[in-house]
């Protein structure tokens, strides 16, 4: 499988390129689709989140990262416009609530989600950490 990444017009001469190179003996599937978050972002999300968690009691609970994470993006994608599903438990225990895995975002979702958690963490007020540009070295 061949990954082509495009960030401009100008890269449609490798796409050419590897389109003039392919053998269609054999019928390709071609798909194009924005990319999935950065690994810096990935990073970002989850430094956030866990300030977020350190400082944040909901309704008296300390909850974890993930908890964090899941309520973040849930309350993200209503205020988005899109719903989270809530089905009935399989079990019979509860309702479940079905969404969006942070892992498929695109680029420009996990921005809009990384402002969001920033707004949301600001409101409740957490003291962001600095961010640390040098590695540890000074």
């Amino acid at each position: 499988m061949t990954e082509i990444i495009m960030r401009s017009r100008a890269d449609t001469s490798r796409l050419n390129g590897f389109l003039d190179g392919t053998d269609f003996t054999k019928p390709k599937k071609i798909v194009i689709k924005d990319l999935d978050r950065s690994g810096e972002q990935n990073k970002l999300l989850h430094k956030l989140l866990s300030q977020i968690a350190a400082q944040v009691k909901w309704h008296g609970q300390t909850l974890s990262v993930d908890v964090w994470k899941r309520l973040c993006t849930a309350a993200w994608l209503r205020e988005a416009g899109h719903s989270p599903m809530l089905v009935p438990a399989l079990d019979g225990h509860g309702i479940d609530m079905i969404f969006e895995h942070t892992s498929k975002l695109s680029v420009s979702q996990c921005a809009s989600l990384i402002t969001w958690v920033e707004a949301f963490g600001s409101q409740e007020g957490v003291r962001w950490a600095a961010q640390d540009n040098y590695g540890g070295r000074y």
